[in-house]
């Protein structure tokens, strides 16, 4: 095993560490998705089978508003479902999470619809089909929501922002549900979240103490553009850091990972600011105090997006960048060479109004992507599809007489479920240095591993059974 490992390390550091070029080609589906303008875009398996499944909102011109799921056939093909229950929305925010803890992932929409405004929480039927249930959540458009566990106790709450009211101007809000476990919310109140439209907001622990804080940003009801950070404190209490002050901004993004791996969360703040269009990148200081990185070389944008993603698979996190920006349409790969230093990698086909969706469609253990919004190239409003180019230096371990095999979730939190068409006789896990963290004695074609204790990054697991070898990589969150 000694040996293994350090032939194991070899590999990374002379073949994962070295940055490959992040390739990615432009696909065509063959059956078109629905437009995407104002729109709104997920990833996620809803059926169980192992592969990411596709819902967008939008619109187009001379279209009508409407909302789509696309089923996954495992290999990046998609087709439209049928018979689905969703309220057609734009100006909209979706996302799926697990609500009822039944292991069949449901789905939040808000935004714009025929009749007003809308918000609808819809429970997977444990087909891979919805029904709308009961929420207390308010109607909502032009805002952003968010779910996770607030107060430890194991199951998703929400915290929701945007523009409320059936019709007309509306007022902004930012309202925190907790969930009793069974997909049932109750409003929390007297919440110290300033009233905010044309937001976002995202999880964190900021602090490095093991529950989720909120990072908020969006027009108050001064219209003033703020991005603030809420501490938590273990039992979904929050208030206000007077340690970071991050730039204002509104209609734009928030993104969080460890970008320069140091074990904290640090975050990009994209969107419209007092100086127009901004990307700023804060590196945490491991107890929540943040403090911007001035030389990335990250373009500004207005009314897009920024997220993180580690598209040439070497443990660090890139990031991409879309929306409008010193007049044209932006969509721009940076890639991480390590230590927060970026270099332009990739410009793409741009858009604004803009949305964006990540994840491995096609199996092959790369990320790949779509946008939507308004591009600068016919079709203006069809959401573009991009593959990953991505040829991994572990297909050295992946020899012919290898073992097929499909797993899921991934990016995985707490257990990755596993199948294969032989019996796994052991697996492995190595972290990036190519260190042993995890080792089971499997012998079954369907079974599943517990990854909870590991922290979050990148990972490699190794399958074996009788000569057959097969090598995967897993992002733990």
């Amino acid at each position: 095993m000694k040996k293994l490992k350090i032939i194991f390390a070899i590999i990374i550091i002379n073949g994962y560490a070295n940055s490959q070029t992040i390739s990615v080609t432009l696909s065509t589906p063959s059956i078109p998705f629905q437009d995407s303008d104002l729109g709104a875009m997920a990833f996620d398996d809803i059926d169980n089978d192992g592969d990411k499944d596709l819902l967008i909102t939008g619109i187009g011109s001379g279209n009508p508003v409407k909302t789509t799921l696309y089923l996954n056939d495992g290999s990046g093909n998609f087709t439209e479902a049928t018979g689905t229950a969703f309220v057609n929305v734009n100006n909209s925010a979706v996302g799926f999470a697990h609500v009822n803890n039944d292991n069949f992932i449901d789905l939040y929409i808000t935004g714009a619809s025929d009749g007003g405004r809308s918000s609808n929480l819809y429970i997977n039927n444990g087909n891979g089909t919805f029904s709308i249930t009961t929420s207390p959540f308010p109607v909502s458009a032009d805002g952003s929501f968010a779910f996770e566990d607030i107060d430890n106790d194991d199951d998703k709450d929400v915290i929701i922002t945007g523009t409320g009211g059936i019709s007309g101007v509306g007022v902004a809000f930012t309202k925190l549900y907790t969930n009793n476990g069974s997909g049932i919310f109750s409003e929390v109140l007297s919440t110290p979240f300033d009233q905010l439209r044309l937001s976002s907001v995202v999880f964190i622990d900021a602090e490095n103490d093991g529950d989720k804080d909120i990072i908020l940003s969006g027009k108050d009801s001064n219209d003033n553009n703020l991005t603030k950070l809420y501490i938590n404190n273990g039992i979904g209490v929050f208030t206000v850091s007077s340690s970071t002050s991050f730039a204002g901004i509104s209609d734009g993004d928030l993104a969080v990972a460890d970008s320069d791996n140091d074990g904290d969360m640090d975050v990009i703040v994209n969107g419209g600011s007092s100086q127009g269009g901004i990307t700023k990148l804060y590196t945490n200081n491991g107890s929540g105090v943040f403090t911007e990185v001035t030389t990335t070389p990250f373009i500004g944008t207005q009314v897009g997006a920024a997220e993180f993603a580690d598209f040439d698979n070497d443990g660090d996190k890139d990031v991409i960048v879309l929306g409008a920006g010193l007049g044209a349409a932006i969509c721009k790969i940076y890639q991480n060479q390590g230590n927060n230093t970026f270099i332009e990698s990739n410009d793409l086909i741009g858009s604004y109004l803009t949305c964006i969706a990540i994840a491995d469609i096609d199996n092959d253990t790369d990320l790949d992507f779509i946008t939507g919004g308004t591009h600068i190239v016919n079709p203006t409003h069809t959401p573009y599809l991009y593959l990953n180019n991505l040829n991994s230096p572990l297909d050295v371990f992946d020899f012919h007489n290898r073992i097929n095999v499909s797993y899921f979730p991934n990016p995985a939190e707490d257990f990755v479920n596993f199948k294969t068409t032989n019996i796994t006789e052991k697996i492995t896990v190595f972290n990036i240095l190519g260190e042993v963290v995890l080792t089971n004695v499997v012998n079954d074609q369907n079974y599943k591993i517990d990854v909870s204790m590991l922290s979050p990054g990148s990972y490699f697991i190794k399958l074996e059974n009788k000569g057959q070898i097969q090598t995967i990589k897993l992002l733990k969150s």
